[in-house]
């Protein structure tokens, strides 16, 4: 067969596309140490940022693609040599109004932007994805914190 018949009958054209839209290789740890979400200069209340923290501790536990899930200090995760941190960096926070977004669904909806990023021991960056948690219709300001867990969670589960 010659190159131009390979190429009309899809044989050469379906091996490149297959190829290029390949997904990454999956990264591999055992275990993940959650460190408390930074606010830096951002105001912020801090029920909010516990609320992330506690819920992305429960997501991530729940979603099995970590055999560990250590919380911020836990001293037993120091020998673990494939050890990954995730860190959670608060970029933005608009806060709502609950009965606004119920009377009014165009307005009132509460926003935060987060710079998640998961780092190995020696410091290399293995992921970084800013993500936006939002409560746009119905529910309490704090169900922000639900959605944004919910999403670093499947972003820490595609990658690793």
């Amino acid at each position: 067969m010659n190159l131009r018949l390979l190429l009309i009958s899809g044989w050469i054209t379906g091996a490149v596309v297959s190829a290029q839209t390949a997904p990454p290789a999956k990264l591999s740890a055992s275990a993940v140490q959650i460190e408390m979400v930074d606010a830096g200069d951002v105001p912020i209340p801090a029920e909010f940022r516990y609320a992330v923290y506690e819920r992305l501790v429960e997501q991530v536990r729940a979603s099995g693609a970590f055999q560990h899930v250590y919380r911020m200090g836990d001293h037993t995760a120091d020998g673990v040599p494939d050890l990954v941190t995730l860190h959670t960096k608060v970029e933005t926070f608009k806060e709502g109004s609950q009965t606004t977004r119920e009377l009014v669904t165009v307005a009132g909806s509460t926003k935060v932007d987060i710079t998640s990023s998961v780092t190995a021991r020696d410091g290399r960056t293995l992921m970084n994805q800013k993500i936006t948690g939002r409560v746009r219709f119905f529910g309490e300001n704090l169900g922000v914190t639900n959605d944004l867990a919910k999403r670093i969670t499947k972003l820490v589960k595609a990658t690793f």
